[in-house]
């Protein structure tokens, strides 16, 4: 059985207010797919680059901040198998899934289009 761990990815974390151009430009310069999004304190949300480029080449964004485009954040252990978390994720209609390790920190992200193998299994 392959563990949702194992492809987990490392993942930054940006504040609610960041720009969705500047929440861009980071996550270019630092080679990554999604961040964290913290709100007051606490982690509130995930953000994926893709879906932030496809709205910014949509519309004018210049002064919207990236709260208004997070995700969910859904969490799963990273001992879980992937094909659970391809499950919670086709459930939800989201792309990607926090992991988090047994006392609940965040280990990274694992993202659907990487489970494409497990998706059978469920």
């Amino acid at each position: 059985m392959s563990l949702i761990g194992q492809i987990a990815s490392p993942t930054p974390t940006l504040d609610s207010a960041t720009l969705i151009f500047d929440a861009i430009e980071y996550l270019i310069s630092n080679d990554c797919d999604h961040a964290f999004v913290q709100h007051e304190g606490e982690t509130a949300g995930i953000l994926s680059a893709g879906q932030l480029l496809e709205n910014y080449s949509s519309k004018d964004l210049s002064n919207t901040s990236i709260r208004e485009y997070m995700e969910p954040l859904l969490t799963i252990k990273q001992d879980e198998p992937q094909a659970r978390a391809a499950k919670i994720m086709s459930e939800h209609e989201v792309g990607c899934i926090a992991v988090t390790n047994q006392n609940g920190a965040l280990v990274g992200v694992a993202c659907l289009k990487k489970l494409n193998g497990s998706l059978s299994e469920y």
